[in-house]
């Protein structure tokens, strides 16, 4: 019996030295996690053994989107740190933010067998705000390396964008070398990979596609069409404004022209000059008649004025009928025929009429929700 006392004795003796031992060595490893420098080159290690298992532990997402472990695996297949073979590591400084938080950055060189470097990268590694074994410090290295930064998507202005269902931020939007009429998206951060792309605009018809995020920038403008609500608004728009424009050359009265604000000096113009063709000496005009509108719609132009109008070129075919009394002298057509129905019934005079085909073109701006006409192009009218 003494010597089994003596046994366990000796076998608990040795249970503490082994549970001393293992202690010691897990504080030892925990004091190593303690720096900045471990974890960055353990993390380093990871990324070009490629074991994104251990790398995705060392994985601190608290400021960035969060990826589950395939969505990691993917952001670094981009990439190909595996490619490399060594690399080298310099601390560059660190700071702390304003709620105390500490941080480490690092400046890595990724270099091939010939210790050519291929890859030059920015990491940032921050400290945890629980410590280990409740005494030392843990760190993680941030997850904005996996992230495309700052990809810019170009739209037209006054669209809705949505990246995965998710409506982007305006204040993401940037003005600096950006036309009025175009919004430029720069996207602070994204995952790497294809994601679902939504673009509403009232005017223009909307684009669901997917953004490959690795792609670099893109403008979407030039792919965008015009609604056919759009279009429809622009002809009757431009119907109303001929119509108006005919009707005030034949009153000589430019004052109701409410369709021509953007381009009233134009306007007025033309219903001075069509006025005087169709109020010629001895002849009594009557009627100008527009019908069988026939419309042309243009491309998107996205201008480069401030008020940030898109505009649409709009050329209008229609078919016109110009009526008017002539005064002629009795018997100058040396005839003594009846008149017939379409001449007029007073004596000395007779009913004349012309008609065919013209187009205007019409510049159709629009800007603030609304179309208006910025410029306008019709040609003068006068019976053969």
């Amino acid at each position: 019996m003494k010597a089994f006392g003596r046994f366990l004795l000796k076998f608990f003796i040795l249970l503490l030295v082994i549970a001393a031992a293992s202690g010691g060595a897990i504080a030892w490893r925990t004091y190593q996690r303690s720096e900045p420098e471990y974890i960055m080159n353990q993390y380093l290690a990871h990324l070009i053994d490629g074991d994104t298992e251990k790398a995705f532990d060392l994985l601190d997402q608290s400021e960035e989107a969060l990826m589950d472990k395939e969505e990691y695996a993917q952001a670094l297949e981009g990439k190909q740190y595996g490619l490399n073979v060594s690399y080298s590591s310099s601390e560059v400084g660190r700071r702390t933010d304003n709620g105390g938080i500490e941080y480490a950055d690092f400046h890595v060189e990724f270099k091939d067998a010939e210790e050519a470097v291929r890859l030059e990268e920015d990491f940032t590694v921050k400290k945890q705000a629980k410590a280990a074994l409740g005494v030392f410090d843990q760190w993680k290295v941030l997850s904005g390396h996996c992230m495309v930064k700052n990809l810019a998507i170009t739209v037209p202005t006054g669209a809705e964008v949505y990246l995965d269902n998710q409506p982007a931020d305006e204040a993401w939007i940037t003005r600096d070398g950006v036309s009025r009429s175009l919004d430029c998206y720069r996207i602070p951060s994204l995952l790497p990979g294809r994601i679902s792309l939504v673009i509403r605009h009232p005017a223009l018809e909307s684009m669901n596609t997917t953004l490959d995020t690795n792609a670099g920038d893109q403008d979407y403008s030039a792919q965008m069409t015009f609604r056919k609500t759009a279009q429809n608004e622009c002809m009757e728009l431009g119907i109303s404004a001929l119509k108006q424009l005919y009707a005030a050359a034949v009153k000589e009265d430019a004052s109701e022209l409410g369709a021509f604000d953007s381009c009233r000096e134009q306007a007025e113009q033309f219903v001075k000059e069509q006025g005087d063709a169709f109020h010629k000496e001895n002849h009594v005009f009557q009627s100008a008649a527009i019908s069988r509108f026939a419309p042309e719609y243009g491309s998107p132009v996205f201008t480069e004025g401030e008020d940030g109008a898109i505009t649409m070129e709009l050329t209008l075919g229609y078919h016109y009928l110009l009526r008017e009394d002539v005064t002629v002298a009795a018997g100058e057509d040396g005839t003594e025929e009846e008149t017939s129905q379409d001449e007029a019934a007073v004596e000395g005079t007779k009913r004349e009429s012309s008609s065919g085909d013209a187009k205007a073109v019409f510049e159709m701006a629009f800007r603030d929700g609304a179309w208006s006409i910025a410029s306008v192009n019709v040609p003068l009218l006068a019976n053969d």
